[in-house]
């Protein structure tokens, strides 16, 4: 079986390693002098060569005719390295011995001399996982070890790893690899491999790799593997599985138009390509960005293509103020969610409703509902309806007239155009109501508690389904023509209600029923309209209190208090 590209192509120098020549010059160096530290951390992302740069490191250490810092690979103690016959170089991964007592067994054997190297060399990967334990117990032998012995830890996230560690060691950062170095040395590759590969194939694969060689050349195997020759753009998204670029340009032009339904197409299109769902926000993220440095005016920093570059332009000069910005944080976000067991293809349609003007939290039916609304919405070269003329606006106390009166049909879903806000504006709030098809307006407490069930079915129809089941424990206290008063039995519940959001949904509830933009309030507790400031004083006897003098000497290890409704709750 043949070994995988990242390993036969790993680096056995210093002047090998790839992006990394500012370490390398002073690890080569510090060799060259003798002056050698006594532990290292090594950090970085995943593929930028800390593993090949410490075992580097090790036969650099070890080499009987060492070159100007660097090893000679041909000695006896380089040949057994590399071999990895070395018992003097141990690596460990942190991820499987990260307790206690495997630092205790490595403090007892760092006390031994080597077998047969100068030193022993201990590289330590994915040093973060150690536990707290492991690294109390493995501290002061990381900090005074045996002068024939040499640390090296390994990590990819070097916040992890506790500041006494740091302290203690030498830090060196190794930076993601450049597109273009990365791209020379795939080239390198497959030129020794002898495999025909096309430029913009290879400088695709640079680019999905973000940085990391390791991924680039895992990519560049797959893609040579597929059998085309040359290897095409086509097969490298193959392997990828990568949506092909118009496509995803089609899904931020929908965006930047705030149409869902032309960018839900696009979404539809990719994945019956075979896209990945995670690679599609990534491209979607890439996109948005050059889209947004664009409109800022901003080149030559998004690695885009020229193609690719012309419409990032045409695409940041449309679009609301800020829409790129939020693509790129939705992606992010439903890129973390895809680690869940979640619907992947649900998650990027998320993202693009969201984009397009779907804010707010969407609980369940109401994902299900903008979707629906969404994909059902008329095509471009489908007819669309007449056009309506606008409706006014009923006078105060009365419904316009030319509206349906089925009580069934409910008010028309906001226009998923501008990108509008969670929270429509006092004029949006005020057409819809005189759109509203009831026929009679509550004006009286008597009429809002009968049209309590149907102001929280408006709320539901709106997709809150977490508001409707907060209302459902409250109830109208006083009300009047155009006024609403709305008893809350806890100050969790008010609290809720007083939430700008919820208020503002809560109000477009209460217009659609009403006819006409309503001023509501929410107070603590039936009081007919007299606003409480908060909840009242608890009983004079607490039920814990009452618990632990009925059996004295009990011990309460938790306790919630339950916070008392108002006078006259029923």
């Amino acid at each position: 079986m043949s070994l995988a590209l990242y390993r036969r192509y790993r680096s056995l120098r210093f002047a090998e390693l790839i992006g990394q020549s500012h370490l390398a010059a002073t690890l080569r160096n510090q060799v060259r002098r003798g002056s050698v530290a006594h532990a290292y951390l090594f950090a970085g992302i995943r593929g930028t060569g800390k593993t090949s740069t410490a075992r580097i490191l090790a036969r650099a250490v070890n080499c009987l005719a060492p070159q100007e810092g660097e090893p000679c690979n041909s000695c006896a103690a380089c040949t057994e390295v590399l071999g990895g016959g070395a018992v003097d170089v141990l690596e460990i991964d942190a991820a499987s011995n990260r307790g206690i007592d495997e630092m205790r067994e490595l403090r007892e054997r760092v006390r031994f001399l080597p077998a047969s190297l100068r030193r022993k060399v201990y590289i330590v990967d994915e040093a973060h996982m150690l536990t707290p334990e492991a690294w109390n117990a493995f501290l002061k032998t990381l900090e005074e070890p045996p002068p024939h012995v040499l640390f090296v830890l390994a990590t990819t996230e070097p916040h992890k790893v506790p500041e006494t560690v740091r302290s203690r060691v030498q830090r060196f950062d190794f930076r993601r690899i450049d597109a273009a170095e990365l791209h020379q040395h795939l080239a390198a590759v497959a030129a020794a491999e002898a495999v025909d590969c096309e430029h913009d194939a290879l400088e695709l694969v640079a680019r999905v790799a973000s940085g990391s060689v390791r991924d680039a050349l895992s990519v560049l195997e797959q893609s040579m593997a597929a059998g085309d020759r040359p290897v095409s753009v086509a097969t490298v998204r193959r392997s990828l599985g990568l949506a092909d670029p118009q496509t995803v340009l089609a899904v931020l032009a929908g965006v930047a138009a705030s149409d869902a339904a032309a960018a839900l197409r696009g979404v539809a299109a990719a994945f019956a390509a075979g896209a990945d769902a995670r690679q599609l926000l990534r491209e979607l993220a890439r996109l948005a960005r050059g889209a947004e440095l664009s409109a800022l005016g901003v080149d030559g920093i998004a690695e885009l293509s020229v193609a690719e570059a012309a419409a990032c332009a045409t695409l940041g000069s449309g679009g609301r103020p800020g829409v790129w910005v939020e693509v790129i944080e939705r992606c992010a976000e439903a890129e973390i969610n895809l680690r869940q067991p979640v619907d992947a293809r649900l998650q990027v349609e998320l993202v693009v409703l969201r984009a397009c003007g779907f804010t707010g939290s969407v609980a369940a039916g109401g994902a299900a509902a903008l979707l629906v609304g969404a994909i059902a919405a008329p095509s471009p070269g489908m007819p669309r309806p007449a056009a309506q003329p606008p409706r006014r606006a009923a006078p105060e106390g009365e419904v316009d007239a030319t509206v349906e009166t089925d009580p069934t049909s409910v008010a028309a879903p906001p226009e998923p155009t501008g990108g509008a806000p969670a929270a429509a504006t006092a004029e949006q709030v005020e057409d819809r109501a005189a759109r509203s098809t009831y026929t009679q307006a509550p004006i009286d407490l008597d009429g809002w508690v009968e049209r309590w069930p149907q102001v929280l079915e408006e709320v539901m129809r709106r997709g809150d389904t977490m508001l409707a089941g907060l209302l459902r424990t409250c109830r109208p206290v006083a009300g009047s023509e155009g006024r609403l008063v709305v008893g809350a039995p806890s100050g969790f519940h008010l609290d809720r209600l007083q939430d700008p959001q919820k208020a503002a949904r809560l109000a477009e509830a209460v217009a659609a029923l009403a006819g006409r933009v309503c001023t509501i309030e929410a107070v603590y507790g039936p009081r007919g309209g007299t606003t409480v400031p908060g909840p009242p004083a608890a009983a004079a006897v607490d039920p814990t209190d009452a618990v632990l003098a009925a059996f004295p000497g009990s011990r309460v290890t938790a306790s919630r208090r339950r916070e008392q409704p108002a006078e006259g709750w029923g």
